[in-house]
């Protein structure tokens, strides 16, 4: 089981390999749109915005004014909005962020198997705000998943929220999309809302 094979995975995609993402978006619109308008300032980061979808909707829908999407996938940065600064980014060999006022990691720290090179990423995030979506399993210790070219670590929520706390304090912690579109393995998303500390 290995970061490799999830980062090798992300690597080779040209197109956004998930369906079910396009039912789950206006869940997660709903959920941030409101709170990235209570937000002070105007430059977003999405890390881990795969092919951009949710930052283009993010252009038309708040009232920020300097978007950057960092992503492992090149291919998937190819397309996205030319208001959207992108960058090919490998979090597991973190480097510079931009200071943004807020910043959103959904569905990327599940790819780490690592929590030392999570921490490390979370170490570099500089906005005072971040919300961080994860795969959560509901059973009492971490599982993972590496065959066929995929692998993903599902750590549970205790862990995900530690992992968190070692740089920001966590504010809030909530599902976002319905039971019906949720994955059938045991396994929920999580929206962990954090403030950096002071």
């Amino acid at each position: 089981m290995s970061t490799e094979t999830a980062t090798s995975f992300w690597k080779s995609q040209a197109q956004y390999p998930f369906a079910f993402t396009r039912r789950r978006r206006i869940h997660e619109l709903n959920y941030l749109v409101p709170r990235l308008a209570r937000t002070q300032g105007k430059r977003l980061l999405d890390l881990g915005c795969g092919d951009g979808s949710l930052l283009e909707c993010l252009l038309r829908l708040t009232d920020f004014e300097e978007f950057h999407g960092y992503d492992v996938a090149a291919d998937l940065l190819r397309d996205i909005d030319p208001r959207v600064h992108t960058q090919v980014y490998d979090i597991t060999r973190p480097g510079p962020l931009p200071a943004v006022d807020a910043a959103i990691i959904a569905g990327v720290i599940q790819y780490v198997f690592d929590d030392q090179s999570v921490s490390a990423l979370f170490a570099r995030i500089d906005a005072p705000v971040i919300w961080i979506r994860s795969t959560c399993t509901l059973l009492d210790q971490r599982e993972t998943v590496d065959r066929d070219g995929y692998a993903s670590c599902y750590r549970t929520v205790p862990e995900t929220h530690a992992l968190i706390a070692q740089h920001f304090t966590v504010s809030s912690v909530d599902r976002v999309y319905p039971d019906e579109i949720e994955s059938a393995h045991g396994t929920k998303q999580f929206y962990f809302e954090a403030l950096r500390r002071v």
